[in-house]
């Protein structure tokens, strides 16, 4: 079972980008209750089609929200961001160095961390 808090990161996330309330809907329809790593890995595809396209307003706001992940998030957060999030960003060096424009103090350390990780 889900913790309350990681339901509300979901939730606030979707609600700052509305874009994906349908992938959410599909999500807990299929998986029957919020599972936050999977519902932001299912997110990724969509996060480097973003950066892709290199839509700074949206990158802008979307890497704010990553970097309140970094800095307020309990452990659970910081992981969801650094494992599910930004070690995915990092498997394409040209979408990882799109995210670097974009990326903050707290984020940038995260992903730094995850790159030293995976020898990267």
């Amino acid at each position: 079972m889900v913790g309350d808090e990681m339901k509300k990161l979901v939730k606030q996330f979707v609600y700052d980008f509305p874009k994906f309330n349908d992938l959410l809907e599909e999500h807990i329809e299929l998986n029957e209750e919020i599972l936050p790593h999977v519902f932001f890995g299912e997110c990724n595809e969509y996060f480097k089609e973003f950066l892709k396209k290199d839509d700074k307003e949206e990158l802008k706001k979307l890497f704010d929200f990553f970097e309140r992940m970094a800095i307020e998030g309990d452990d659970y957060t910081k992981e969801i961001l650094s494992v599910t999030i930004l070690a995915r960003l990092g498997d394409d060096k040209d979408i990882l160095n799109i995210s670097y424009k974009y990326m903050r103090e707290e984020t940038r350390n995260f992903s730094n961390e995850i790159e030293k990780f995976w020898g990267r």
